[in-house]
């Protein structure tokens, strides 16, 4: 798949896509590199080219350490590409899907290092046009600072200003993200410094907020909100800080702060910030998403309507992307990959639906209004597209229904379309002495109806234990302990599945299970108060080499880990809605299939297989990046390794060895120092572990397909 990009590098594998583009994982004299090779039609375009060659040295000579600097412009035959410098670390929008909002002190040291790039980009006559949090790179190599952030810096300068020509662009045409737009751009005035500050504002309230000032709805209305209406005051925001943001989001250009002065007066609130916690503020729909006890949903079912998002940086191209940064958050498909070597261009996903009006009485105002201005928007050649939405069912099958279960739900029944048939670790910590937990002898579980074939998955809630394994007629079957025993197993019917089921709870009483169709498409199925619903596709799009693996890092939150391509890939359910799938750079390349557990809110820890030696690997996710992969004692493993934390704050890794005996290695509180050794038991599959209120539970498949369970003594 490695292909050469003129003389000096080597694309070696994709890591993104936009509407500019593709990103690749490059070498080059100096090291790693990114390499943002743009489209085959824009190459063609000798004007563009000749552009290109005359903005190289305004590009290459943006050199600040809050800039993700541009180290090269190649022009090669058919092949136009930037290379630029590699960030170890995630955007910044990931980060707010995962967390909604940020604390004040993290959002404004984050904006903070993004006016510095501004600052400098602005010295050298370079405004960036494009400025969202899609387009800020959190350095997770580096230390973090306040609030736990870390250093920020700015990506993509240059793409929209060599893309847009006049011939390319009417003069009604919008280059640029709705929500993000100066107001002077959408009046058609030329863009000078100043967007570049409007829209950092923006995005230090959507760290703030949760939500953007203006945005939600069709894109016509999203724009004429900049120009005619005031933004609303945060509650609970410093004086000081509000002064500022409130100055940047001025109408007029004049009224706003350069970025230098945005960049000294947010660092001089720092010291007021420390400690506070993120704003509580009512959601956008009017709902306060933080809410445990609200009752639980079903899952949405995606529809096929297009969901507002960015306006296209160049004619005839998708949506721009909201993944548009060479950290590779957009994964592509098999089927994509293949066009693309057929030199093909790479169709985009649309960018998600994110409302952001402040109460339900102001959404109805700004529906009214926006329905009079959007025709002449239309005429004007501001294009958008709107949203559909649908939800998924909790109904429930006779044989999938359980004593006690509720059938009077009331919900839609929908029937999904389903198959029926790399980084170095870092050092080990030392080896920490005393003795190892011991466990109890194995007991046979309850015989299921048919022979399991794989590995079992187990999660403790509710007061309940749920044993999940794939049986050899494809389905998955799972058993239920309660202080009463076993109950008898159960069988989810409704499509094939290869590998391990993966399982989280994110709510009380509520289950959910996803598993690998047979078609290599994810599949998620949730149990709500005794009753399940029924299976439906999570993404139509990311095929999967092995089983997926889920756990719940905050409440009302479902974060997936799985390996595609041979990469590690993650995504989480944030508010209902699942947000793209994006690599994990610092597992590097693994086999096998991950396993993944949260010790507390905010944090993650994902176990992998090193493909190079079978080594089992960490990689802690926590502020907001996934942090260098460390190696897990002397473990290693050809299947998947299943971890699990206790009461008591140790984290529990448990594998099957290639001689078939089952392994364990365990962390003390605070991890670090890691010691392993062997349990008595044989096993063909990887185990799987709940911390129960009994204790720890280990079970595993016997020799003949059926389960054993044992405790920690």
């Amino acid at each position: 798949m490695a292909r050469k990009i003129g003389s000096r590098y080597t694309a070696h594998q994709v890591l993104g896509r936009g509407s500019a583009g593709t990103v690749w994982l490059g070498e080059g004299p100096d090291g790693p590199v990114a390499i943002k090779l743009l489209r085959e039609d824009l190459a063609s375009d000798q004007e563009l080219v000749g552009r290109f060659v005359q903005e190289r040295t305004a590009l290459l000579s943006l050199d600040h350490p809050r800039i993700v600097g541009i180290r090269d412009l190649v022009v090669d035959g058919s092949d136009l590409a930037l290379v630029m410098e590699l960030v170890r670390g995630t955007d910044l929008r990931s980060r707010l899907e995962r967390e909604r909002r940020l604390s004040p002190a993290a959002a404004v040291a984050i904006t903070a290092d993004v006016a510095d790039g501004l600052a400098a980009a602005h010295a050298a006559g370079v405004v960036h046009r494009d400025v969202k949090p899609e387009n800020v790179l959190l350095d997770s190599a580096a230390t973090p600072g306040p609030g736990g952030a870390p250093p920020a810096k700015l990506t993509d300068f240059g793409i929209a200003r060599l893309v847009d020509s006049p011939r390319r662009t009417r003069a009604t045409r919008i280059i640029g993200t709705p929500d993000y737009l100066a107001p002077e751009i959408i009046e058609g005035l030329p863009p000078r410094a100043s967007v570049d500050i409007y829209a950092l504002a923006t995005v230090l309230y959507e760290l703030l907020a949760g939500f953007t000032p203006f945005g939600g709805g069709h894109p016509g209305a999203v724009l004429r909100r900049h120009v005619t209406e005031t933004v609303e005051p945060l509650p609970d925001i410093p004086d000081g800080l509000w002064q500022v943001l409130s100055a940047c989001l001025a109408k007029a250009p004049a009224s706003r702060l350069t970025a230098a002065e945005v960049g000294a007066r947010l660092r001089e609130q720092l010291p007021s910030l420390a400690g506070l916690p993120p704003l509580d503020i009512t959601a956008p729909d009017g709902e306060h998403a933080d809410d445990e006890d609200s009752e639980p949903e079903a899952p949405p079912v995606r529809g096929p309507g297009r969901p507002r998002g960015a306006v296209p940086l160049v004619p005839r191209a998708a949506p721009d992307s909201s993944r548009d940064t060479h950290t590779s958050l957009k994964l592509p498909s098999t089927a994509e990959l293949a066009a693309y070597r057929r030199r093909g261009a790479l169709q985009k996903a649309p960018a998600r639906h994110r409302a952001a009006d402040a109460s339900a009485a102001l959404r109805k105002k700004r529906v009214r209004l926006g329905a009079a201005v959007a025709a002449a928007l239309t005429i004007a050649g501001i294009g958008g597209y709107g949203y559909v939405s649908s939800r998924d069912a909790g109904a429930t099958t006779r044989e999938d229904q359980q004593p006690g279960d509720d059938k009077s739900s009331g919900r839609p029944r929908v029937t999904p379309t389903a198959p029926t048939a790399s980084s170095a670790p870092s050092p080990q910590g030392d080896t920490e002495s005393g003795p190892l937990p011991q466990w109890s002898a194995f007991e046979a579980l309850p015989r299921p109806a048919v022979r399991l074939a794989g590995g079992p998955r187990a999660i403790a809630a509710s007061g309940a234990t749920y044993v999940f394994a794939r049986g050899t007629d494809g389905n998955v079957w799972y058993l239920t302990r309660t202080t009463s025993g076993y109950g008898q197993w159960q069988r989810l019917s409704g499509i094939h599945t290869k590998g391990d089921p993966a399982v989280a709870s994110a709510r009380p009483g509520q289950v959910d299970l996803f598993a690998v169709g047979t078609d290599g498409l994810l599949y998620r199925r949730t149990l709500v108060r005794g009753a399940w619903g029924d299976w439906f596709q999570v993404d139509g799009r990311t095929k999967f080499d092995a089983s997926p693996a889920a756990a719940s890092s905050a409440p009302g939150r479902i974060d997936l880990v799985g390996r595609a391509g041979g990469d590690l890939v993650t995504a989480s359910y944030v508010d209902g809605r699942l947000n793209t799938w994006s690599l994990v750079p610092t597992a590097g390349r693994i086999s096998g299939a991950p396993g993944l557990v949260s010790r507390s809110d905010g944090t993650l820890d994902a176990f992998v297989v090193r493909r190079g030696d079978s080594a089992v690997l960490r990689v802690p996710f926590a502020n907001g990046a996934w942090r260098p992969a460390e190696e897990i004692g002397g473990l290693t493993t050809g299947g998947r390794p299943e971890p699990v934390c206790d009461g008591r704050d140790e984290l529990y890794v448990f594998v099957r060895d290639r001689s078939g005996n089952l392994g364990q290695a365990v962390s003390g509180p605070g991890g670090g120092s890691w010691r392993d050794a062997s349990i008595e038991a044989r096993t063909g599959d990887a185990p799987a572990a709940a911390g129960a209120r009994s204790g720890l539970e280990l079970y595993i498949r016997t020799g003949s397909g059926g389960l054993a369970r044992a405790t920690r003594l």
